[in-house]
């Protein structure tokens, strides 16, 4: 395949990985409404475990192959799915409750540039200056995204002028460090074994696992579930094949472009998120002239990336 098409195969992936994760966005608030976000990530990782396997599974029975694991690499995606799927995960939700959402995210969008760093320690990975002034133009738009309107400042004013303590803002980098290794991590793995659904499948199953052993009251777990919302619990389900099918989409793009640019074009949700919850959802109360501003950054990132 010419090296263009190769470029743009993993460029498209990582954009497939972007629209997946941002459908899973604009789902988090009925999800949270109708079941609590603890039971419902759980859920949602049974939702993630089971949708890949029956894909591998699918794979597997159609083509005829027989599955001969490479183990460094299943050690890698394991690696990467603890890293992310539980890891980053409770250090994120921690500096929610800590700092804020609004602190955490600014802190979280960080985890593009941890990944570029460990590609290029770990995997010899150098980005142009043209991808690395794109990259920070990303940033740049998800960083003003992320941030209070005035709107909404004036209308639930918070103690957002307090100073953060340092060792909160070393925790919620420690997120974002989790998510960029993590990242880097699977990118390795599928380079050994070129399979990203067995990447994804792996991942999450030890995520689960984890997660399951050391934050579920298993004794509880069934009446939990079974007590839960009905619509809610099939949202979270939903949620668990949107996250492993974008999971999958942006393991698969490390195979053809950088990971960096991979998880930079993955992270920029708002460029998809905004218009649609404007034009179709009219969520307007969030949008100011910094977000629109954000906007036109990450667009502007994401477009250079892609063409350059």
């Amino acid at each position: 395949m010419p090296d263009r098409a190769v470029l743009m195969l993993g460029e498209l992936l990582a954009v497939a990985a972007l629209l997946l994760f941002s459908a899973n966005v604009l789902m988090v608030g009925t999800m949270t409404r109708r079941v609590p976000q603890d039971l419902g990530f759980l859920i949602a990782l049974v939702g993630n475990v089971v949708f890949a396997a029956l894909i591998v599974l699918g794979q597997y029975m159609l083509s005829g192959e027989e599955l001969s694991p490479e183990w460094d690499a299943v050690g890698l995606f394991v690696v990467g799915g603890l890293l992310t799927s539980y890891l980053g995960r409770w250090f994120f939700l921690r500096a929610v409750m800590t700092i804020g959402p609004t602190r955490a995210t600014a802190l979280q969008i960080t985890n593009p540039v941890f990944a570029a760093l460990a590609a290029w320690a770990l995997l010899g990975e150098a980005l142009s200056p043209v991808a690395i002034l794109c990259g920070l133009a990303v940033l740049a738009g998800l960083y003003l995204t992320s941030r209070k309107t005035d709107r909404l400042s004036r209308v639930s004013p918070r103690p957002g002028n307090q100073s953060i303590p340092v060792t909160e803002i070393g925790l919620s980098l420690l997120g974002a460090l989790a998510y960029g290794l993590g990242n880097v991590a699977r990118g390795a793995g599928v380079r050994d074994w070129e399979v990203p659904v067995v990447g994804s499948l792996v991942g999450a199953a030890a995520g689960l696992l984890l997660y399951g052993l050391v934050n579920t009251d298993l004794r509880k777990l069934g009446a939990a579930v079974r007590g839960a919302d009905p619509v809610g619990r099939r949202l979270w389900l939903l949620s668990g094949v949107l996250t492993i099918s974008a999971q999958t989409c942006l393991i698969a793009a490390s195979l053809f472009i950088p990971v960096a640019i991979a998880v930079v074009i993955s992270a920029a949700v708002p460029l998809v998120v905004l218009p649609v919850s404007v034009v179709f959802l009219r969520r307007t109360e969030a949008v100011g002239l910094s977000t629109g501003i954000g906007a036109l950054f990450i667009l502007g990132g994401v477009a250079g990336l892609v063409l350059s």
